[in-house]
């Protein structure tokens, strides 16, 4: 479960860059009406109207739920999506353990809606001139994401997990560094187009043979330690160099 977590992460980040996203939040609209308490949401994102919420996860140390704890569970699930619902929030519920595609097509279907909400809604003009595109482009990201699971989605969920780890890496050095005067991106690596065959260094794995490049944005590698990884292209350009044969 914690890689197919960590695959999620990285398929939301993707998805929603440019939004806002927040955490384990509860908004004060988000309230049970049986026990007057707030609601949680994994994660929100207010300009996209959309919420998520991951089941089907058990706490360290929780044992098997009783069917009652089951069926409440399940309510709360329900007053989530209505109460979101009543706010013009799209609440997809995701289970981790289950089928990446046909969630996928889930998520299409809530950022389709989404849109549909916000162009009828009374938001001002400038702020659906902003975020009506950026929808667009959010699906056209998912659209992109589902893919990358038309041939092997177990190997694409692993691969996608490694990505949120790397990301994360990186917002950790970043934390860490210094702020710096900002300086223009490399020519060599935004042009950087591979080719199967071809010698790389990754600044982690070390060097190896380009031995496919996928139209749906996949690098794979064999390095010299007879370790073959397969990559997302965006996300690995600034690790790699070309190597003179």
């Amino acid at each position: 479960m914690y890689l197919e977590m960590n695959a999620w992460r990285e398929i939301l980040a993707r998805i929603f860059e440019g939004f806002t996203a927040q955490d384990n939040v509860s908004p004060e609209w988000l309230v049970n009406p049986a026990t007057k308490r707030r609601l949680k949401l994994d994660k929100y994102y207010p300009e996209a109207g959309i919420a998520i919420r991951f089941i089907g996860l058990t706490a360290k140390g929780q044992g098997r739920q009783s069917d009652w704890e089951v069926l409440e569970t399940e309510q709360r699930d329900q007053t989530r999506v209505e109460l979101c619902k009543q706010h013009d929030v799209q609440l997809m519920l995701i289970d981790p353990a289950d089928e990446p595609r046909k969630q996928m097509d889930n998520l299409l279907q809530n950022l389709t809606r989404a849109s549909r909400v916000l162009a009828q809604s009374d938001q001002p003009m400038k702020d659906k001139q902003k975020w009506m595109p950026a929808l667009n482009d959010a699906r056209g990201r998912a659209t992109q994401v589902r893919s990358l699971f038309a041939k092997n989605p177990e190997q694409m969920m692993a691969t996608l997990a490694e990505s949120w780890r790397d990301r994360e890496a990186g917002e950790v050095a970043a934390l860490s560094t210094p702020p710096q005067a900002p300086r223009a991106k490399s020519k060599r690596a935004a042009q950087l187009v591979l080719v199967e065959g071809q010698r790389v260094h990754h600044e982690r794995f070390g060097a190896g043979t380009v031995t496919k490049v996928t139209d749906g944005g996949e690098i794979s590698i064999l390095f010299d330690g007879e370790q073959e990884r397969t990559f997302l292209a965006e996300l690995v350009q600034e690790k790699l160099a070309v190597l003179e044969r």
